[in-house]
């Protein structure tokens, strides 16, 4: 090595150039013995026992599995003969790369995706109807990737129901459907307790739901709001410009305010990372959606089938609601959107009425039970006796006949 010789020649010592190189002095005299370069063939490595379903694994990943465990059992079945810790080596730079990958900014063109989330902005509780116990304020977001175009609403019902309605109202503000929706992990999407091979279940209704609209569910990992970060932004900037000083008189008035904000402030603003408009950007999304069908009530999820009582009211936790008179003995399904119930008959809304949030009320619409009879038209009767009791009638004689029988 040219540094060993270079030293010897300066006249430093076979001892001190081991201690500044670093070597041993046996290799140090070696060189000096001969400093001509010393090259080793490099050995040839055995492949590794992954390589042959490297693209499996990477399409697994792909799917959103990077369970090394799940990963080894998979290959096993395929004839995979290498160790969990192999996998689990093959993984550990795959790992550190998506890492990276996740928080740099991920664009989607026009009509792609969309992402959606919840967000708890408060509480509310009725000064008129002070026994009702409080409330929690939950906001649906949904936000077009490309433009930043965002709606959102405020509701107390975080029902899978009241999910896919809010879905069809974000549908007809934006204008259409995108490609794939972006969703977290949770209990409204997934099935609990219902993963199988390392994937989660999707509930079978949002499913359904994606499929009469189009569109394909996608899931975030778990843990990770990176890649669902412009809906958590979202939500973040509904709290900090919308909600910040926000006053309300009523769940109604709250919710008025916030749609004149998404029109006045959310989607007419610069956006700070696209350096555009909103609403310009919008505008040329909107043509790359799809079109936007309305699912039929008779299909949508979370439907409460009832038979109409004798007394043409609906029973729904624990409260009762009137319907039209005329629909006794036909079958009717309940569906709440947001804090309405609605009580529908095939394709027609019969009834409409707010929630009521007490229990065991009855809430009647008197236009509902005009006209209606007090009994049936018609019915049985059982046979009964009528008697009408009087004095009984005593015979009138001669006085002759008793003369006669005293003879």
């Amino acid at each position: 090595m040219d540094e060993i010789v270079s030293l010897w020649q300066e006249g430093v010592s076979i001892n001190e150039i081991s201690r500044l190189l670093e070597m041993d002095r046996k290799t140090v005299r070696k060189y000096l013995k001969d400093p001509r370069v010393r090259r080793y063939a490099r050995r040839k490595q055995k492949p590794s026992p992954i390589e042959p379903y490297v693209d499996y694994v990477k399409e697994r990943l792909a799917q959103g599995v990077w369970n090394a465990v799940v990963l080894t059992r998979e290959l096993k079945v395929r004839g995979y003969s290498g160790s969990y810790t192999t996998v689990k080596s093959y993984l550990q730079p795959l790992r550190t790369q998506a890492q990276q990958v996740a928080v740099r900014r991920f664009e989607t063109p026009p009509g792609r995706q969309a992402q959606v989330d919840w967000g708890v902005l408060g509480t509310i509780h009725s000064e008129q109807q002070p026994e009702q116990k409080e409330r929690t304020l939950y906001a649906f977001v949904m936000t077009l990737g490309y433009s930043r175009a965002m709606f959102a609403e405020i509701v107390t019902d975080t029902s899978l129901g009241t999910f896919l309605e809010l879905h069809e109202e974000a549908f007809t503000y934006l204008g259409g459907v995108t490609e794939e929706l972006l969703y977290d992990n949770d209990g409204m999407v997934v099935v609990p307790s219902g993963w199988k091979n390392g994937e989660p279940t999707i509930q079978p209704d949002l499913v359904a739901f994606g499929e009469h609209h189009g569109y394909r569910i996608r899931l975030c990992r778990p843990h990770r709001a990176q890649t669902k970060g412009k809906i958590e932004r979202g939500i973040g900037y509904i709290r900090q410009s919308f909600l910040c000083g926000c006053q309300a008189n009523n769940l109604e008035d709250l919710r008025s305010q916030l749609r004149v904000w998404l029109k006045t402030v959310a989607n007419s603003r610069v956006h700070g990372t696209t350096r555009e408009v909103v609403q310009d950007a919008w505008q040329r999304e909107r043509p790359e959606l799809h079109r936007f069908i309305p699912m039929p009530v008779r299909l949508l999820p979370r439907r409460s089938v009832r038979q109409v009582p004798p007394d043409a009211y609906v029973t729904y936790r624990t409260n009762r609601y009137s319907v039209p008179w005329e629909l006794v003995g036909t079958e009717v399904f309940v569906i709440v959107r947001q804090e309405l119930l609605e009580i529908w008959r095939d394709e027609s809304l019969v009834a409409r009425h707010e929630v009521c949030h007490d229990r065991y009320q009855r809430i009647l619409v008197k236009s509902h039970h005009e006209k209606m009879p007090y009994g049936p038209a018609t019915r049985k009767t059982k046979a009964r006796i009528h008697i009408s009791a009087t004095a009984p009638e005593v015979e009138k004689r001669p006085l002759s006949a008793y003369e006669e029988v005293a003879a």
